[in-house]
């Protein structure tokens, strides 16, 4: 064994090294002599629910479509740590083949949701035949830090297995997602609004029938306004938070007097929503947009069926007839994050959960602040995205995905308030029914899902209204 290096001699490097090993011993220590990882029970991850509906290489499984990436097999959603030895438990159900290898990386994000190198083992195939399909590969975990498995076959593997199963232990479990949500509950979010923020942020219950800044909320649900605008979507009122951000908008727009035969509508990020039909039926004229469909970042869109390319897959037939949705609205493709200057003189602006996905919270607040360029003086913008349940300090902050805090719309408030804006009242009534304090995990509910957890944190829709100034 080495000598260790006195302290006073020591490099910074060094120190950080140094630093490193012990916490890992000390973990290692903890997890040996409690023994909790061996009675911890194992949480089930769904093999294919970070790129869904790519095919896998390996079973088949997983959907119809190429991957992005070479020899895919399988890749799990990313789950925080709880500050122990992560274990991730394989089965490759009825595994045959003699070639090549599986490649298992086990990818991390720090706690600012950067990317850190990934731990990597590449396992030949007859001897995981061997072990009858199962292997376990493992790593201590660092608490905050989020943890996915990505597994690949090599160029000359022959492999195929029946079916693949994941699971994993030392995972930050649902109790803790829970306990985080109970704790945000009775502390930030139900905090009063500070300086200038005092009139803004208010402590009421959210309500369709008089909409302000609010998120989705089971008692909501139950409101005839609920069901009378899932009728005119033609949808069966069901208690899922992408169907309260269609009504919330729609209600929105139609309580402050935007939704009225002639009115101009710009929509963002519009995919297959229904919105611009029943604007088109109401007798607005719209301006649908959407990433070009060329454009690389369109294509995890595209590949779920979520892109609105042009108008003939916008249209809802349902809910507009052809010749008054052709007559009322048109297509365009539009970068959110590069809005044309010529898109002004709208009455009302709108998206639904699109402006996380633009690469990071500034990027998104950005928008919505350039979303009011394109409107008339005393124009409506009405926008729904992600509201962190459990931190009002870390969250997502960059990526494919972003969540919002508390804090983020109460910065955009302050900042629209300074240039003139009016900015509708904002409550953050989580509600109050049982429903509202269950969280779904992936892979998510398609009827009751209002709460849902994003890797550590627990999340909810949130929809915002401003007018633009006079």
């Amino acid at each position: 064994m080495n000598a260790p290096i006195p302290a006073q001699a020591a490099s910074s490097q060094e120190k950080s090294k140094l630093r490193l090993y012990l916490t890992k011993a000390v973990r290692w220590w903890r997890d040996r002599r409690s023994g909790s990882r061996r009675e911890e029970p194992a949480m089930a991850l769904q093999p294919f629910s970070f790129w869904p509906g790519q095919i896998s290489a390996l079973s088949g499984e997983g959907g119809d479509k190429p991957s992005v990436v070479p020899g895919y097999a399988f890749h799990t959603d990313y789950v925080s740590s709880a500050g122990g030895r992560l274990t991730y438990t394989l089965r490759l159900v009825g595994l045959t083949g003699s070639r090549g290898s599986l490649i298992l990386s086990i990818n991390m994000l720090d706690e600012n949701s950067e990317s850190l190198p990934p731990k990597t083992r590449s396992i030949p195939i007859e001897k995981i035949v061997a072990s009858n399909g199962v292997l376990e590969f493992s790593k201590l975990g660092a608490p905050g830090h989020s943890y996915a498995l990505l597994g690949t076959l090599s160029d000359d593997s022959d492999a195929r297995a029946e079916s693949i199963e994941i699971s994993l232990t030392g995972g930050d479990s649902p109790d803790a997602l829970r306990q985080r949500f109970e704790a945000a509950r009775k502390e930030f979010l139900s905090a009063p609004g500070k300086g200038e923020l005092r009139k803004i942020v208010v402590k009421r219950r959210a309500t369709l029938e008089d909409p302000i800044s609010q998120m989705c909320t089971a008692a909501q649900m139950a409101e005839p306004t609920y069901k009378r605008w899932c009728e005119r979507m033609d949808d069966v009122p069901i208690q899922h938070r992408k169907q309260w951000e269609f009504v919330f908008i729609l209600r929105a727009l139609e309580h402050y007097g935007a939704l009225r035969p002639g009115a101009r509508g710009l929509g963002f990020g519009v995919g297959i929503e229904p919105l611009s039909s029943i604007f088109a039926a109401a007798g607005c004229s719209v301006v649908a947009t959407d990433l070009a469909a060329d454009d690389d970042r369109a294509r995890a869109w595209s590949d779920t069926d979520q892109l609105g390319a042009n108008l003939r897959q916008i249209h809802n037939p349902r809910l507009c007839d052809e010749a008054a949705f052709f007559e009322r609205v048109s297509y365009r493709a539009v970068d959110m994050n590069a809005i044309p200057a010529d898109l002004v003189d709208f009455d009302f602006t709108w998206s639904s959960c699109a402006y996380e996905h633009l690469g990071s919270i500034e990027a998104g607040l950005a928008f919505f602040e350039n979303s009011l360029k394109c409107l008339k003086p005393g124009g409506l913008a009405v926008h729904t995205t992600e509201l962190n349940l459990s931190s009002n300090n870390l969250t997502l902050e960059k990526g494919g995905t972003v969540i919002f805090r508390r804090r983020d719309f109460e910065d955009l408030a302050l900042r629209l308030l300074e240039a003139g804006h009016e900015v509708f009242p904002i409550t953050f009534d989580s509600g109050d029914s049982e429903l509202d304090r269950v969280i779904d995990l992936p892979p998510y509910a398609n009827d009751q899902h209002l709460k849902l957890q994003l890797m550590r944190w627990v999340a909810t829709s949130f929809g915002m209204i401003v007018r633009k100034k006079a």
